[in-house]
């Protein structure tokens, strides 16, 4: 690493404690006040410093969007995937991965069950917003704003007599949904389907996806239904911990 970047990286991780003079930035690197305040005026050009009233300097909001889009790069799978594996193995059930995209929920993984008899899914697959476990806990998680932008929007199919089919009747779905963390679709999107589904959050409090369970009713009941809440959260605990670790 060349002096100057060494130096630039320096101030940075510098500043990241608490806003800092050109005198502290100076006697940090070791180097003379027009040094430092070359340095300073450079990151301050590019945004990742922003200079305050009183003459200091404290991070900039460029530094905050590298760290967002860094967040963004990762990928969801990699993480999730070992997890879903464990939550497959304590099941015996499919196990999908859902993101949002825009206005919609897409599987972006999933785990076959290990029984002959199993729902149809595939990765790539739209999940209508709401009918599905994972649509749903993903909805419940979101802003105020941002949920009811979606629900204003969605068209509410009647898929069985299940269906939620109403804003009200979904919304209220939705805060039950987020006062007990995790999601049911008792068979509102296809009939003899159940799920079970909880949101995966990034350490910011962001939505991040979602993980489920889906199982034929003829094999599971809804109080057998339940039991896969506690493996499904453990899961989700574990892809929670091990997204925040990743770089950012």
């Amino acid at each position: 690493m060349t002096q100057s970047v060494h130096r630039a990286v320096e101030t940075l991780m510098f500043v990241a404690d608490r806003p800092r003079s050109v005198g502290e930035v100076a006697d940090q690197l070791g180097v003379h006040s027009t040094t430092a305040l070359r340095i300073l005026h450079a990151l301050h050009s590019w945004r990742l410093l922003d200079r305050r009233p009183n003459g200091t300097y404290r991070l900039g909001a460029a530094v905050m969007e590298l760290g967002q889009r860094a967040l963004e790069s990762i990928d969801i799978r990699d993480v999730a995937l070992p997890f879903m594996r464990d939550l497959n193995q304590a099941t015996g059930e499919t196990v999908h991965l859902a993101i949002l995209e825009n206005s919609h929920v897409v599987f972006i993984e999933k785990i076959e069950s290990q029984h002959p008899v199993r729902m149809y899914s595939r990765i790539g697959l739209i999940a209508p917003l709401h009918c599905t476990g994972v649509s749903k806990a993903i909805l419940a998680h979101l802003s105020t704003a941002e949920r009811d932008a979606l629900i204003d929007a969605a068209d509410l199919t009647e898929y069985t007599q299940h269906t939620l089919t109403t804003p009200d009747a979904l919304r209220a779905d939705l805060e039950l949904t987020r006062y007990r963390g995790f999601a049911v679709d008792e068979q509102e999107h296809e009939l003899g389907i159940r799920c079970v589904a909880a949101p995966l959050m990034h350490a910011d409090g962001r939505v991040a996806g979602s993980l489920s369970v889906s199982a034929p009713g003829v094999r599971v009941s809804k109080r057998r239904l339940m039991e896969f809440v506690a493996p499904l959260q453990q899961a989700v605990k574990g892809a929670e911990a091990e997204l925040g670790r990743q770089p950012g």
